[in-house]
C-alpha cells in the first residue's frame, strides 16, 4: 500500500495481508528514524506477526459465556 507521513511526525506503513475472507488492513506506525533502521525482512516479519496474531483471534473457537444460572 503506502507509507504516509502523519501530522505528529511519525510514519504509517499501511499494508493489507491475507486472502478473503481473512484480510487484515493495518499499519506499522513509528518515527521515521526507527523505521529506517529496519531492513525489509524485519518489516515483512512484523507485518506477518501482526497477521498471525490477528488470524489466531478471529478464527479461534467461541468461548462459552459464563452463566448467571445456579450450578447443579
Amino acid at each position: 500500500m503506502a507509507i504516509v507521513q502523519l501530522e505528529d511526525g511519525r510514519i504509517a506503513d499501511q499494508f493489507q495481508i491475507g486472502t478473503e475472507p481473512f484480510v487484515l488492513h493495518d499499519a506499522l506506525v513509528m518515527m521515521p528514524a526507527d523505521y529506517e533502521k529496519l531492513v525489509p525482512q524485519e518489516i515483512e516479519a512484523m507485518k506477518q506477526q501482526r497477521y498471525d496474531n490477528w488470524i489466531a483471534i478471529v478464527t479461534a473457537p467461541p468461548v462459552d459465556a459464563p452463566s448467571d444460572a445456579p450450578q447443579e
